[in-house]
């Protein structure tokens, strides 16, 4: 089967195709568009983490600590946060490098959106 296309329907879709590629380049750097706003969800995870972390120092306390920061930021609309907090959650229960190395991540992320311990 042989398809024969003309001039017009060809640059229709080059047209349709340039489209397709600019909406996917749109949405990959609104993802990556940086820390995100601080909404409330977000600053009380942020708050309940940073109130918890010297504390948890057995992975039970860790796992506590993080389902309660997630109930918190699964509200948020800050999925940089909710990402972190999701990534503290999983290694609260491994190796303590692990956790300490996510728990920094999440600190940042918090920082980076504006949050402060001082308030």
């Amino acid at each position: 089967m042989k398809v024969k296309l003309n001039k017009r329907q060809l640059v229709i879709g080059v047209a349709v195709v340039l489209v397709v590629l600019a909406g996917l380049a749109i949405s990959k750097s609104a993802k990556d568009a940086g820390p995100g706003r601080l909404d409330d969800p977000a600053a009380k995870a942020c708050t309940t983490f940073a109130d918890g972390y010297a504390d948890a120092d057995t992975k039970t306390a860790r796992l506590r600590l993080a389902d309660e920061v997630n109930k918190f930021s699964a509200g948020s609309e800050n999925e940089r946060i909710a990402d972190r907090a999701a990534a503290v959650g999983r290694s609260a229960n491994e190796a303590t490098a692990k956790w300490k190395a996510d728990a920094a991540e999440l600190a940042r992320a918090c920082r980076e959106a504006g949050w402060s311990d001082a308030g």
